[in-house]
């Protein structure tokens, strides 16, 4: 059983988690076909431990952008500024800062999913508020764009728990963040 709070993210094997654009359209052709029996990122069974997300606004609008919200009822904090309307009931927006949340996150829920971006990562990283790390790797080097680390934290030590490899050529890092 997985608690804390989890990165678990794609990026390019260059450390890219979209294009210059801000597309994610190259994740498409890694995606389980619907059809499939097989689980190939290892995404079902991670998100049968989720209890909450949070995700910035940029994610959220791409989210928004696949049609019907993939993640039911479970609650969804959007860290923004913005004025949206919620996908559900389970969405809501926060407008503070991450250090004044998580501590709100960790006392009411024991798996806190960081779907993305690259931006509140960071935030989550500065405030030392990441327990472990999902890191799934495309076999595709985008060249160019949102890189998923920026070198805007203090370094944090790494522990791999576990490597997995897939025939779709995604390899999957699990790291407990040490410090």
């Amino acid at each position: 059983m997985s608690s804390g709070i989890t990165l678990y993210i794609a990026t390019s094997v260059d450390g890219y988690v979209a294009d210059a654009d801000g597309s994610v359209d190259w994740l498409e052709e890694f995606q389980t076909e619907p059809d499939r029996e097989e689980d190939v990122e290892g995404y079902a069974e991670f998100f049968e431990t989720v209890d909450c997300l949070v995700m910035g606004a940029t994610t959220y609008e791409q989210v928004l952008s696949w049609g019907e919200w993939p993640y039911g009822d479970r609650p969804t904090y959007v860290f923004t500024h913005r004025n949206f309307s919620p996908a559900t009931e389970a969405v809501q927006f926060v407008s503070r800062e991450v250090a004044d949340i998580v501590p709100e996150l960790r006392q009411q829920d024991t798996h806190v999913w960081l779907v993305g971006g690259a931006d509140l990562a960071q935030s989550f990283f500065q405030e030392h508020e990441i327990d472990s790390i999902r890191l799934s790797f495309i076999p595709i080097l985008l060249g160019d764009g949102i890189p998923l680390f920026s070198g805007e934290h203090d370094e944090q030590g790494l522990d791999l728990i576990d490597t997995t490899t897939f025939d779709s050529g995604i390899v999957e890092h699990h790291y407990e963040v040490t410090n």
